[in-house]
């Protein structure tokens, strides 16, 4: 009788270390699921960061492709792509440029001096490098941890003004 008492007790510890097995197991296999989803989320988040960037850049140097209507301006020391445009009468400029780790754009009336904290956040961005030349707008931003997102539109109309006629602009 002494056996089968034994074998019941080693049958019962076989079981319970089956059960830990499973248990670890399935921990371990939830974790490394979690992680892979967390690295799969931040891959699919930076490409549409970029393709976000892209697009809106180059709809607004679409949109506002005219003559003479783009330009690469300093404001105390800050590189704005203006896109200057006339609503009736009345003349109308559109700043894209980085300020605070984001990309902004600011609209408004031409004749009103440039105030960087009152630009629309559009997106997390750590430089801001437009370039127009040779009928081309060139601009590189740079996002993230050392990423970046070159956007090159071939202008349609006459050039912007090129990037070697940068216009200063100090606001009081």
């Amino acid at each position: 009788m002494k056996k089968r008492i034994v074998s019941h007790s080693m049958q019962g510890a076989f079981v319970f270390v089956l059960l830990g097995l499973f248990a670890i197991m399935s921990t371990l296999l939830v974790l490394l699921g979690a992680q892979m989803y967390r690295n799969v989320t931040m891959r699919a988040d930076q490409g549409n960061e970029n393709r976000i960037l892209n697009a809106y850049v180059r709809s607004m140097v679409r949109a506002e492709d005219a003559q003479e209507a783009l330009s690469i301006e300093e404001h105390d020391g800050i590189t704005t792509l203006a896109m200057h445009e006339m609503i009736g009468e009345d003349p109308y400029v559109t700043w894209i440029y980085t300020y605070d780790g984001m990309l902004c754009e600011q609209f408004t009336r031409a004749e009103r001096e440039f105030k960087p904290e009152a630009g629309s956040k559009l997106a997390e961005a750590n430089s801001f490098e437009p370039e127009i030349r040779d009928g081309m707008v060139t601009v590189t931003i740079g996002y993230g941890d050392e990423q970046q997102c070159v956007i090159t539109e071939s202008l349609r109309c006459s050039s912007g003004t090129d990037s070697g006629e940068k216009q200063e602009k100090k606001d009081a």
